[in-house]
């Protein structure tokens, strides 16, 4: 299995690297959503994207968009990470495509947890 991390934070970016390679992916990572559509072209397959929504040049929201748009990525998941928590927020993402949320701040067992969710529910 094969993941994309997106986060502008390389602390987050490292310990969602850790908790998701613990699960046995291989994992690639981006700064922003302009890098991680770069780099999603360069992946010979990918199964799993976690998008930071708040990020500089182009946000999450921005990221899930652009993916919805391509055919070739129809079956990817996506969990948006985010501290927002207000519910008009997580409607426009859940309408872009996002497939499910992480609310910031969170442990490397609630990834794993909901990353098993998303990739196997």
């Amino acid at each position: 299995m094969n993941a994309l991390i997106v986060d502008d934070s390389a602390m987050m970016r490292r310990m969602q690297q850790k908790a998701l390679e613990a699960l046995g992916y291989v994992v690639r990572v981006a700064k922003d959503g302009h890098e991680a559509l770069q780099v999603l072209q360069t992946m010979s397959a990918c199964d799993l994207v976690l998008t930071d929504w708040h990020m500089p040049e182009l946000d999450g929201l921005g990221l899930v968009r652009a993916i919805r748009s391509e055919p070739r990525y129809a079956k990817l998941r996506v969990i948006m990470v985010t501290s927002d928590a207000d519910m008009g927020a997580i409607q426009l993402a859940l309408d872009a495509g996002v497939d499910d949320f992480l609310m910031k701040p969170f442990s490397a067992d609630a990834l794993a947890e909901r990353t098993k969710d998303v990739m196997h529910g």
